[in-house]
């Protein structure tokens, strides 16, 4: 594989990745300030100034409330985030360039550590 093919597989993934993630990304910021809100919302119905708030002045159910929240949102935008890698990677490798096609080629039980074919072995083509 030459630089330029590299580079052609490497921006195909890339793009797709940035395209399947955006969309995340948007619901995550949407999902984070509509928790802030619920938290907000949940301390002025428990009677405290919004105003005069500060971290030492909440319970910790409050607390608990909010680091909850933002554990399962990291966790969730972790594992997607993932997901959606492998599946941007899979999306391309399977696409076509007009100058080279990519093939995947399983291993060989019969190769052993060897990295090519023995010299003179004809019967067995070269990975590349």
């Amino acid at each position: 594989m030459t630089l330029m093919q590299a580079f052609k597989v490497w921006w195909s993934y890339s793009w797709r990745a940035s395209i399947l993630l955006i969309p995340l990304g948007i619901i995550m910021v949407i999902w984070s300030v509509i928790g802030v809100v619920s938290a907000l919302g949940d301390l002025s119905q428990s009677g405290q100034d919004l105003s005069s708030m500060n971290l030492s002045n909440l319970s910790v159910a409050q607390l608990m409330h909010l680091f909850s929240g933002g554990v399962t949102l990291s966790v969730l935008s972790l594992v997607l985030t993932a997901a959606i890698q492998v599946f941007a990677m899979r999306w391309a490798l399977n696409s076509r360039w007009s100058d080279f096609r990519l093939k995947a080629v399983p291993p060989d039980a019969e190769v052993g550590d060897r990295p090519g074919p023995n010299p003179g072995d004809s019967s067995r083509p070269a990975r590349v």
